[in-house]
C-alpha cells in the first residue's frame, strides 16, 4: 500500500510539474499571457515568479503589483511573493518599499539567493555599496562551494563574482550555466553583461541577439543591444522596438530622451525623460537626461531639483553626473562636460567610469597631465577598458610629439613630421586665425593647442565619443585635432582645407559659448573653406540636387539627425554640404552680420528657434520654407546636368570608366558628352573629344569627379602637345578641386618653362596641402626659393627632405649646410656639413663647403 501510495503521488505531481514546465518555456519564448495562464494552475514556489514575471515582461507593473499584494494576505508562499512584490516595486521605482519586501522574501527563506542578488543590485543603486558587496560575497561564497547546480542557481553566482569584479570566475560560472541551459534567455543577458562591462561588446552583441532569437519579445533585450550599437540610427530603431512591446518602457524613454539631446531638441529631451520617471522615478539615467536637456536650456533650478531627487535614491550618484557629462559633451559643452565629470568622481573617486569620462573631458580641454592621472587610476580599477589603455598609449606617443609654437597656435606634431609638415602647418593655422578672427571677434584666452596625427588609430583614439562618422578632424573648442595625409594615405585629403574647417569651429564655437547648434557649426565651417579658397568647394551638387528631387533632405527642424542617423550612403558628407548651402542663401539674402547676431543670441541662452526669429525676423520654419524656394530656382538651372543622370546616392563608383557607368539618354546632356569625349579620346579623335568636353564644361564646369570634362580636355592637348592651352585647362581645374597635386606639379612645371617661378612657387606649395611627403616638389621649391633669395625657406624645405629619409642622406645634408650657409646659420650649417662628411668623407663639394664656412667666406 505504501508503495502504491508513493506511486499516485508522484503520477498526481507529474502533471503540475509538465504545467510548470510549458509556463517557463512559453515565459523564456516571450509568450507573456499564455505563461501567465499556465503559471495561475499552479500557484506554487517558483512558480510564483514565473507568473509575476510575466507582468514584468509586459509592463503590467500596477496590476501586478495589485494581485501580489492580494495574494500576499493568502498565501502559504509569502517568500516568493515578497520577492515579486520586491521586483515590480524596483521596477516603479520605490526603492525603499521594495528592499523591505526582498528583506521580507530572505527572513521566511534565509537561502533565497534570488532575492539576495537582487537586493544586493538595489544595495548597489542606492550607493549603499558595503551592503551591497556583503551579499553579493555571500552568493559567491556559495559559488564556490558547488552550492549552485541549476543553470540559473550558478547564472545567480556568476552575477555575483562580475559585481565583485572576479570577471574569469564569472565567466566560468557563466559558461557551465549555459551547458546546463542554453536557451535560458536571463543567463544569456547576465552573460552578455559581464562582457559589455568588461568592454567587449561585440561578444555582448553576440549574445544579446542570440537571446532576440530566442525570445524577441523582450523590451529589455533592444535596450541592451542599444548599449553595444554604434549607430545612432540603430539606437533610436532599437529603442522604438523596446517601445512597441512595452509601452512606456523607461530604459528605452531614457534612451529617446538622449537621442532627442544629441538632436538639440531639449524641450522634447525633457519631456521624453519625464514619461521615463513617471513609469519609474528610481531611473538615474532618466534624471540625468532630464537635467541635462535642462541644464543646456538654461533651468539651473530644475537641474537642483533633479539633482536632489537623486540624491534622495542614493549616496553615491556618480552615474547621474557621467551621463550629464556625456550628454552636454554630445552638444559641443565641454567645459561644463569636464565640470560633471569631475562631481562624478568626486561622489565617487574610484569609479572607473567616472574617471575615465573625467580624463576624456580634461583631453578635450587640452589638460593632458591632469588627464593622464585620472586615466590612469580609470585603467587601474578597470584592466579591461580598451578605452583607457589606449587613451594611456596615445598620452604616451603624445609624449614624442614634437612641440612648435607660433603667436596664437601650439601644434603638437610627430616628429617624423616636425620639419615636413609642422612650419606650413603654423603658417596656414596663423593665416587662417587673422581671417578668421577678423570675421568673428573670437579671441581665446590662449594658445590654439593644435594636434596633428600621422596614425589613424591614434587619432580614432583622440576623437573617441564624437558622433560623427569618417572624422579627418575635429573641434573641442580652443582645442583643435587633425589628421595628416600619412593618416588618410587611402583616399585623398587636404589638410589645409580640413584646419580651416576646424579653426572655423573654434571662432563658432567660441563666440556661441559653446551654444551653436551642429548644423549651424559645421555650415559655418564648410562655408569659410570657400570662403579661405573657392578650390575648397565640396564637389556634392549633383548629389544634393539628387537628394532634393527625391525628398530625402531633412527640414531645419531636423538637419542634425543627417550627421548622426544617416539613412542612406553619403548622407553624413552630404549633411555637411545641405548645411553649408543654408549659410551660403542666410548669407546672400541677409548678409554675414545676422550670423554674429545668431551666434552670439545663441550665446546669450536663447533656444536656436527665437535665437533664428531674433536675428533673421522670421522663424525656422519660414526660413526653411525660404531656402526651398531657393533651390527650386537653382534646380532648373542644373536640369542639363541631372538629366538622365544615374541615381548618385545609391550607384557605386564607376572607377573613371564612365562609358559603363553611364546609361545615356538624351542626345546633348553634360552626362552623354562626358561618354562621348571618353569614347573619342580611347578612338584616339581628339577634335570629337575636345569639342565634347569643351561643351560639357559650358554646361557644367564645378563637376571634377572621375570622367570630369577638365581631365578630358587636358589629355586631348597633351597629346597635340598644346601648352598654352593645357596650362590654361590645368589652372581651370584647379580653380575648382580641392586636391589636384598631380595636376598642380605639371602646371608648375609648365609655369618654370616660362620662367615664371613666383606662379611656380604657388602651385608647388598647393600640391603640398595634398601630398607633402614628395622630396622632388620639396627639392624643386628649396632651389626656387634659393633663385629668389629667400633662404630660410630653401633651409625649410631642405629640412623636409631629410625628414624623409632619403637614399643619399650625405647630398641631402650638404644642400641643407649649403642653405644654412646662405642664410648665415653658420653653425648650424657647419653641423649639417660635417654630418654629410660623416657618411661620405670624401664628398669634395662638402669639403670645399666646410672650407669656406671656418674660413668665413662668405
Amino acid at each position: 500500500m505504501r508503495g502504491t501510495g508513493f506511486l499516485i503521488v508522484l503520477l498526481g505531481l507529474s502533471p503540475l510539474v509538465t504545467q510548470a514546465q510549458d509556463a517557463n518555456a512559453l515565459l523564456n519564448e516571450g509568450s507573456y499571457r499564455e505563461a501567465r495562464a499556465a503559471f495561475s494552475d499552479s500557484l506554487y514556489g517558483i512558480n510564483v515568479e514565473g507568473y509575476f514575471e510575466t507582468y514584468l515582461q509586459t509592463g503590467d507593473y500596477e496590476v501586478g503589483l495589485r494581485r501580489a499584494q492580494q495574494m500576499l494576505r493568502n498565501t502559504s508562499q509569502p517568500a516568493y511573493v515578497n520577492y515579486a512584490i520586491g521586483r515590480l516595486l524596483t521596477a516603479t521605482g520605490n526603492w525603499t518599499e521594495a528592499e523591505a519586501a526582498y528583506l521580507a522574501a530572505i527572513q521566511v527563506k534565509n537561502d533565497y539567493w534570488l532575492a539576495g542578488l537582487e537586493l544586493a543590485e538595489l544595495y548597489r543603486q542606492q550607493g549603499n555599496s558595503r551592503q551591497a558587496q556583503r551579499l553579493y560575497s555571500v552568493i559567491n561564497a556559495r559559488l564556490r562551494q558547488g552550492g549552485f547546480t541549476t543553470a540559473l542557481g550558478l547564472a545567480i553566482g556568476a552575477r555575483a563574482a562580475m559585481r565583485l569584479g572576479d570577471h574569469h570566475e564569472a565567466n566560468e560560472a557563466f559558461s557551465t550555466a549555459l551547458r546546463l541551459d542554453a536557451d535560458n534567455v536571463q543567463v544569456i543577458l547576465w552573460y552578455g553583461d559581464l562582457y559589455r562591462i568588461t568592454h567587449d561588446e561585440a561578444f555582448a552583441r553576440d549574445l544579446y541577439e542570440r537571446a532576440v532569437g530566442i525570445n524577441s519579445r523582450r523590451a529589455e533585450i533592444y535596450v541592451k543591444l542599444a548599449a553595444v550599437t554604434g549607430s545612432y540610427a540603430q539606437k533610436e530603431e532599437l529603442a522604438e522596438q523596446a517601445l512597441r512591446i512595452t509601452d512606456g518602457f523607461t530604459p528605452a524613454l531614457a534612451l529617446k530622451a538622449k537621442l532627442h539631446l544629441l538632436d538639440g531638441d531639449f524641450p522634447e529631451a525633457v519631456t521624453v525623460a519625464r514619461q521615463a520617471l513617471d513609469q519609474n522615478p528610481g531611473s538615474i539615467e532618466a534624471w540625468a537626461h532630464y537635467a541635462a536637456a535642462q541644464y543646456m536650456q538654461g533651468a539651473i533650478e530644475s537641474v537642483s531639483q533633479a539633482e536632489t531627487a537623486v540624491l534622495e535614491l542614493t549616496t553615491r550618484p556618480t552615474s547621474f553626473y557621467r551621463i550629464i557629462s556625456e550628454d552636454l559633451a554630445l552638444r559641443f559643452r565641454y567645459p561644463d562636460a569636464a565640470t560633471f565629470a569631475q562631481k562624478a568622481v568626486e561622489a565617487h573617486p574610484d569609479d572607473a567610469a567616472a574617471n575615465a569620462a573625467y580624463a576624456t573631458a580634461l583631453m578635450r580641454l587640452g589638460e593632458v597631465e591632469s588627464a593622464r592621472v585620472y586615466m590612469e587610476r580609470s585603467y587601474d580599477r578597470d584592466a579591461f577598458n580598451l578605452y583607457a589603455a589606449n587613451s594611456l598609449s596615445l598620452l604616451d606617443a603624445l609624449d614624442e610629439f614634437a612641440t612648435l609654437t607660433s603667436q596664437h597656435f601650439t601644434l603638437r606634431i610627430h616628429e617624423d613630421e616636425r620639419h615636413v609638415l609642422g612650419p606650413i602647418m603654423l603658417r596656414e593655422a596663423e593665416k587662417a586665425y587673422e581671417v578668421l578672427q577678423s570675421y568673428y571677434g573670437y579671441e581665446p584666452e590662449d594658445r590654439i593647442l593644435l594636434e596633428a596625427y600621422n596614425d589613424a588609430d591614434d587619432f580614432a583614439v583622440r576623437v573617441a565619443g564624437v558622433p560623427h562618422i569618417g572624422l579627418l578632424g575635429v573641434c573641442f573648442g580652443d582645442v583643435v585635432a587633425i589628421n595628416t595625409p600619412a593618416a588618410i594615405s587611402e583616399s585623398r585629403y587636404n589638410w589645409a582645407r580640413t584646419l580651416w574647417h576646424e579653426l572655423a569651429h573654434t571662432m563658432t564655437v567660441g563666440l556661441s559659448n559653446y551654444r551653436v547648434p551642429r548644423w549651424l557649426t559645421e555650415g559655418l565651417s564648410v562655408y569659410e573653406e570657400v570662403r579661405a579658397n573657392p578650390a575648397w568647394k565640396r564637389d556634392l551638387e549633383l548629389q544634393f540636387f539628387t537628394a532634393y528631387d527625391q525628398g530625402r533632405l531633412h527640414s531645419l527642424e531636423e538637419i542634425d539627425r543627417g550627421f548622426t542617423r544617416p539613412t542612406f550612403q553619403g548622407q553624413v558628407l552630404l549633411s555637411y554640404y545641405h548645411a553649408y548651402r543654408v549659410i551660403e542663401f542666410v548669407v546672400a539674402e541677409y548678409g554675414f552680420d545676422v550670423i554674429m547676431d545668431l551666434l552670439r543670441s545663441l550665446a546669450s541662452g536663447q533656444p536656436e528657434s527665437a535665437a533664428i526669429q531674433h536675428a533673421l525676423g522670421i522663424s525656422r520654419k519660414a526660413l526653411d520654407s525660404a531656402f526651398r524656394t531657393h533651390l527650386d530656382q537653382e534646380r532648373d538651372r542644373l536640369d542639363p546636368v541631372l538629366q538622365g543622370w544615374p541615381d548618385m546616392l545609391t550607384e557605386e563608383l564607376h572607377g573613371g570608366n564612365l562609358r559603363d557607368y553611364l546609361a545615356g539618354r538624351g542626345e546633348r546632356s553634360f552626362y552623354h558628352l562626358l561618354t562621348e569625349g571618353e569614347e573619342a579620346l580611347e578612338a584616339g579623335n581628339l577634335d570629337d573629344a575636345e569639342s565634347a568636353y569643351r561643351m560639357a564644361l559650358e554646361i557644367y564646369s564645378d563637376y571634377t569627379g572621375p570622367g570630369n570634362p577638365h581631365d578630358g580636355l587636358a589629355e586631348v592637348y597633351r597629346r597635340r602637345g598644346q601648352i598654352t592651352e593645357l596650362a590654361q585647362v590645368l589652372r581651370n581645374h584647379l580653380a575648382a578641386y580641392p586636391y589636384g597635386d598631380a595636376q598642380a606639379v605639371e602646371l608648375a612645371g609648365i609655369l618654370l618653362q616660362r620662367t615664371d617661378t613666383t606662379q611656380a612657387v604657388k602651385y608647388l606649395t598647393r600640391s603640398r596641402y595634398t601630398q607633402p611627403y614628395d622630396a622632388n616638389v620639396l627639392g624643386q621649391l628649396a632651389k626656387l626659393y634659393a633663385d629668389l633669395d629667400q633662404h630660410a625657406q630653401a633651409v625649410e624645405m631642405r629640412r623636409a627632405i631629410l625628414a624623409l629619409n632619403p637614399v643619399n642622406r650625405a647630398e641631402a645634408q650638404f644642400a641643407l649646410a649649403t642653405s644654412l650657409y646662405y642664410n648665415r646659420q653658420m653653425t648650424e650649417a657647419k653641423r649639417a656639413v660635417l654630418q654629410s662628411l660623416e657618411i661620405a668623407p670624401g664628398y669634395r663639394e662638402a669639403q670645399r663647403l666646410l672650407l669656406k664656412i671656418v674660413d668665413g667666406d662668405e
